[in-house]
């Protein structure tokens, strides 16, 4: 099996979208609103009763846009219209509840990027790049909604063994 994507459900889309391309280097692949947006692909039923069932609400309808990594990570950024989307209260997106905290992206050269991130006024977890045993340096920041993105740089060791298996 291989990893496909991550969805983040979002509250302001344009800011998600600015935020991967501008700060993540990611790049636009598809921009519409599901159920009626023209880069829907036909499913076997409805479009519109697809979504509701997925939704549990009649009428539903988002904003979706797809980014793709220069290596091929995809992302899928939602912006629900119906039903209108919550902002997750920022004490239910720490380590302290069940569910997904992170997402963590691999990258070279992860100081100049650290600077990057907080030079464009993203808060950081830590003011330092740390190391983690002998699989190499990360940090977490957070993203406009509020959920932690961990970046890694592997060290050779860990890059070798990567290869290896």
């Amino acid at each position: 099996m291989r990893f496909h994507h991550i969805c983040i459900v979002t509250t302001d889309l344009d800011r998600q979208v600015e935020f991967w391309q501008d700060v993540m280097g990611f790049n636009l692949m598809v921009r519409t609103t599901i159920p009626d947006g023209e880069n829907w692909a036909p499913t076997v039923m409805a479009p519109r009763a697809l979504l509701e069932d997925l939704y549990k609400t009649p009428g539903a309808k988002a904003d979706v846009a797809v980014m793709v990594s220069e290596q091929g990570a995809m992302m899928e950024l939602l912006a629900p219209i119906v039903p209108e989307v919550q902002k997750t209260p920022s004490d239910k997106l720490l380590y302290k509840d069940s569910g997904i905290r992170e997402i963590a992206l691999v990258i070279d050269g992860i100081e100049e990027f650290y600077k990057k991130v907080r030079a464009a006024g993203y808060k950081t977890q830590t003011e330092y790049v740390w190391p983690c045993a002998n699989l190499g340096k990360t940090f977490i920041f957070y993203d406009p909604d509020g959920n932690m993105i961990q970046i890694w740089e592997h060290s050779l060791a860990a890059s070798d063994a990567l290869r290896a298996s």
